[in-house]
């Protein structure tokens, strides 16, 4: 019986051998070494994007307006999702045609709006009672500025 020990350890080393034999003549032969460096591609210099003109004190409260609009809609998007319009969005186009193509305040609004819209998106993914109390909030806000705004400018 001592020779069956010694024969299974006999066939799993023939086994091992032929299967070690065998990975050797499936891998490629090293090539030569004649690697050459690879010198990255030659980069012009980064140069920082150009920084957004000064909100004049009559874009301030136009984009304070926007960014609570962003706010506004992304908070009915969640809370009331069945709607067919979101009313702060078609408020918020209304805003931007007022504005007129030619203004440079147009860009700014809408980047106020994308940006109110982005920054509630991240804290807020379900209606729950604190985004209920940051709707109610927000509302009296937006009538707030839009009030000063017909107050300093008219209608």
């Amino acid at each position: 019986m001592k020779s069956a020990p010694r024969l299974a350890i006999a066939l799993v080393l023939a086994t091992l051998g032929a299967d070690i034999a065998l990975a050797q003549q499936n891998t490629p032969a090293p090539r030569p070494a004649q690697r050459r460096a690879r010198v990255p591609p030659a980069q012009p210099p980064v140069t920082p994007a150009p920084a957004p003109p000064p909100v004049t004190a009559q874009e301030k409260p136009l984009i304070e307006l926007s960014e609570i609009l962003g706010s506004l809609a992304l908070a009915h998007q969640i809370c009331t999702p069945g709607t067919s319009a979101n009313p702060w969005r078609t408020r918020m186009e209304t805003l931007i045609d007022a504005e007129g193509e030619s203004s440079g305040a147009r860009e700014k609004m809408i980047g106020a709006y994308n940006r109110g819209f982005s920054e509630y998106a991240t804290s807020y993914r379900q209606c729950t009672d604190t985004l209920r109390a940051a709707r109610r909030v927000l509302a009296r806000d937006a009538a707030r500025v839009a009030r000063d705004l017909e107050r300093r400018f008219g209608s």
